[in-house]
């Protein structure tokens, strides 16, 4: 069995989704739901129903809401020993989504994850190595995401997490494997809106493979030998929230595997495309 350490970030996600189209300053009718999240769980959930041996290095919070998080992610199977405890809150996110199910606001909560100084990467940096891969998302300090990346003996993904935080990824960018991005923080961290210019910045800088994710159109892939569009399979309307989650799972296994961009690309929409329909 494959073994992946996911640094990054689980929260409570509180979703809205209206029965019509938003109106601004106004109060839609919708269905709320409550549900584990955080990029960082996501991707971990996604590895571990696909087969894989996965710790999570997260900050865990403090309350109620805490201990329904802790307990959620223990029982779908991750493993939370290399994880922080913290005094804070348990981080959350506040999404609302429009009526075609992609995201229209959000408002993310994720305090905690300040306590993961270089200090506390450094000491869990056996256990990353020991692992097969692993999987960064920017949810952590630059300190902590950069000395991983630097000590890192194992194939390394990163998803950038928004553009927001999409930056601190900047110097880790030579020591990766493969990045994730969607188009959005793809010019984030390149200036670039151009989708092929950007993944070849991302390459110019030293990430040997990048994974663009562009929605219902699918991915962009690229490395120096293979580059490609690798369209989406069609999806009835349903909320889009984790699908890139899931595109990071299936691309870090075929990553593993020895994959090519394209094969890696397959790999992680699959996932993806599975992960939507199981809603």
């Amino acid at each position: 069995m494959s073994r992946v350490v996911v640094a990054g970030g689980m929260n409570l996600d509180l979703l809205g989704v209206p029965d019509g189209p938003l109106l601004a300053r106004d109060s839609a009718p919708g269905k709320i739901t409550m549900r584990p999240g955080g990029v960082g769980r996501n991707i971990a959930a996604r590895l571990k129903a696909l087969g894989a041996d996965v710790s999570l290095m997260t900050a865990l919070g403090t309350g109620e809401r805490a201990k329904l998080l802790e307990k959620m992610c223990l029982s779908s199977g991750i493993d939370l020993s290399l994880s922080l405890q913290t005094d804070c809150p348990a981080p959350c996110y506040l999404c609302i989504h429009d009526e075609t199910g992609d995201m229209a606001l959000a408002v993310n909560d994720m305090s905690a994850m300040d306590a993961w100084t270089q200090e506390a990467a450094a000491a869990r940096m056996d256990a990353v190595n020991a692992a097969d891969a692993c999987v960064l998302d920017a949810n952590l300090p630059q300190a902590a995401l950069l000395h991983i990346a630097r000590h890192a003996r194992v194939p390394l993904l990163l998803d950038p997490v928004s553009c927001a935080k999409a930056p601190r990824a900047l110097p880790a960018l030579p020591y990766l494997t493969a990045v994730k991005p969607n188009r959005l923080e793809a010019q984030a961290l390149t200036g670039e809106k151009n989708v092929e210019k950007a993944a070849e910045k991302l390459l110019s800088a030293g990430v040997r493979f990048a994974f663009i994710s562009l929605g219902a159109e699918g991915v962009y892939y690229a490395s120096r030998e293979e580059r490609g569009y690798l369209p989406a399979r069609p999806l009835p309307a349903v909320p889009a929230t984790g699908a890139g989650d899931a595109l990071c799972a299936g691309l870090i296994l075929a990553l593993m595997r020895g994959g090519s961009p394209r094969d890696c690309a397959i790999a992680g929409c699959d996932a993806a495309y599975q992960a939507l329909m199981q809603g």
